[in-house]
């Protein structure tokens, strides 16, 4: 009689871990891009800059461009309350899950006020400078696809960036 109510109990934990896993955002783990071309970064950029004078034009090209790569990785992790994504082979970001905004140092040396919080089942990580902001919204889909939509918004923009980016979830990392 005990070991069955211990092995109803041990059942029942099993349960609910495999209950609380299921539970976990389908954007947690490792996505690899489905995309071979920066073709639709390009052209969401050469429509927000089209109104631009000549000479303004190709500065703000050339910094879109290089700010805005089409990353081949992402990872995004959830440890406790901090969020972290890490695109390619870069450092991670590290940010509290609440929304609350922390300084963060891009390569470059820019520092941006960095935030993530989850939104109707999507994580929003938005990325603020004295310039402008951008926001990156990751969803997934049971099938292992995940999207990340970018929007790039700026006073010095005629129109905000805005493009959609399409990964598949690695073979190496499992569902939630």
């Amino acid at each position: 009689m005990n070991s069955r109510i211990c092995a109803a109990c041990v059942a029942g934990l099993l349960m609910a871990a495999s209950a609380a896993h299921s539970q976990e955002p389908l954007w947690i783990g490792t996505f690899v891009s489905e995309q071979q071309s920066t073709q639709g970064v390009d052209a969401a950029i050469e429509t927000a800059v089209a109104k631009m004078n000549f000479i303004t034009r190709p500065i703000a090209r050339s910094r879109l461009k290089k700010t805005n790569p089409a990353y081949e990785r992402i990872t995004i992790s959830q440890n406790g309350r901090v969020i972290n994504v890490q695109f390619d082979d870069r450092k991670p970001i590290e940010m509290p899950a609440d929304g609350t905004s922390i300084k963060w140092k891009r390569e470059d040396g820019e520092v941006f006020d960095v935030a993530a919080r989850v939104i109707q089942g999507k994580l929003v990580q938005t990325f603020r400078a004295e310039d402008g902001y951008r926001v990156n919204t990751f969803s997934a889909n049971q099938s292992g696809q995940m999207t990340m939509e970018a929007k790039i918004a700026s006073g010095q923009l005629p129109s905000p960036v805005i493009y959609t980016l399409l990964y598949q979830r690695s073979s190496g990392t499992p569902a939630p």
